[in-house]
């Protein structure tokens, strides 16, 4: 990794001019050159990034950086703590959904130093969610496509030979893959869907609904050019309002925790689905790819596999969910200029394969896919993966988790439960005056 931190990274350049041309650099003086100390806060866990920053300070010779762990449940918050009594680090490393919540105290990058087709050309579409119309506002450091782990030993038992590549096979496989006792109980169960115990419930809806072509919120601007969220979810896709995307997709995924369903198979009562997976009591399991090895470390014996998200039939998207982390340089940064120097190198190819690793990941960086022994469910997986505006990401988890449980509880019907849920999120993104 050393002999690659400081080469190839043409960003760097271009973010250093940008500061000379700024004037954030004085020209003439000892400070041309990035110089100092940066303080990084990260959601990824202190000691791997540690040994990363250990190795990667010796090498940048005039400045260095220090990094620190922030859980991610409490980041925005201390974060705000830390910038009122003015302790606040110079940059942050986080998922994206953390990153687009602090996009009004980031420095963003101006077009003039990293247009709009140079960053689409060098990073996976999924990245793009960083890009707004003044520039980007952090850069990729690692993403995971949404996959599906299935277990090829209950597969081959109960007569499945492929796994379900789109979601009307998955419904046809599920009632054969499960098996319950005389009192109802699972002894096995095909797929854990349906429920608000269900792992990435909202990351799984919210990817189906893209399947279906909608964009859960769009960024959009006004005449002022001011840029406003709309939630647009559950808008009809045909004219006539024939099909409404959330209210199909949550009828779909709710008839999984539906007792009187064929494809009944898991339930709120539950315990964890990667528990029953390991355990081999499941025999499809929904995450993302990183998490194939500790899976597969957890129990060696049994025939874990992974193939990809499954499809909606019909449709012209091909597309899947994605947990992605950044990096951005705030704008209260006491030292810009060494903020940006670490930025581009640590989004680069010689730092950002190893930042990846720590998460199970992988570099975002759109040629990445081509590289030789790289899963190839992986490789199609990552060119698709998209996520959403999810800046308000712990309301919309609680908000989608209270959707589901009021439908499984019959407090409200599908389609009122679904217009609850979008008026809550339009609550979220409408500005107050």
């Amino acid at each position: 990794m050393v002999s690659k931190i400081l080469l190839g990274v043409g960003l760097f350049a271009s973010l250093f001019a940008m500061l000379i041309f700024s004037g954030k650099l004085d020209i003439g003086n000892k400070k041309d050159t990035p110089q100092g100390e940066v303080v990084m806060w990260g959601t990824l866990p202190e000691s791997p990034m540690n040994a990363i920053v250990q190795e990667f300070n010796p090498q940048a010779k005039t400045y260095r950086v220090v990094y620190k762990e922030v859980r991610e449940e409490v980041f925005n918050q201390k974060l705000l703590e830390a910038l009122a009594n003015g302790t606040g680090p110079d940059l942050i490393m986080a998922p994206y959904q953390i990153i687009l919540s602090e996009a009004s105290r980031i420095y963003t990058i101006p077009l003039a130093s990293l247009g709009e087709k140079q960053f689409k050309d060098s990073y996976v579409s999924g990245a793009s969610i960083f890009f707004s119309p003044s520039g980007a506002i952090a850069l990729p450091v690692s993403i995971e496509p949404m996959v599906l782990f299935y277990n090829r030993t209950l597969f081959s038992k109960h007569g499945v030979i492929n796994p379900p590549a789109y979601w009307d096979e998955v419904t046809t496989v599920v009632p054969k893959l499960t098996l319950k006792n005389n009192r109802g109980q699972f002894i096995e169960s095909g797929i854990a869907l349906g429920a608000p115990n269900t792992p990435y419930a909202k990351d799984i809806i919210m990817a189906i609904v893209g399947q279906l072509g909608q964009i859960p919120v769009l960024s959009q601007s006004n005449q002022m050019g001011e840029v406003y969220m709309s939630v647009i979810a559950n808008e009809p896709l045909l004219e006539g309002g024939d099909i409404f995307p959330l209210t199909s997709v949550v009828r779909f995924f709710s008839q999984f925790a539906d007792a009187s369903q064929d494809t009944y198979s898991w339930n709120e009562f539950m315990g964890k689905a990667d528990d029953f997976f390991v355990a081999e009591k499941l025999a499809m399991y929904i995450g993302y790819s990183g998490e194939l090895t500790t899976l597969r470390e957890r129990n060696p014996r049994a025939e874990i596999e992974m193939t990809g998200f499954p499809q909606t039939r019909g449709q012209n998207t091909f597309t899947t969910g994605m947990r992605m982390y950044g990096i951005a340089t705030l704008k209260s940064s006491k030292n810009p200029s060494v903020a940006f120097a670490v930025e581009g190198q640590f989004a680069g190819s010689g730092i950002s394969p190893s930042i990846a690793a720590i998460v199970g990941g992988v570099p975002a960086f759109r040629g990445y896919a081509t590289t030789p022994g790289l899963s190839s469910v992986i490789s199609g997986s990552m060119l698709v993966a998209r996520g959403w505006y999810d800046s308000f990401y712990n309301q919309s988890t609680a908000y989608t988790s209270a959707m589901i449980s009021d439908i499984l509880n019959n407090r409200q019907g599908v389609s009122d439960a679904t217009s609850i849920f979008v008026s809550r999120l339009q609550d979220l993104y409408t500005p107050l005056k």
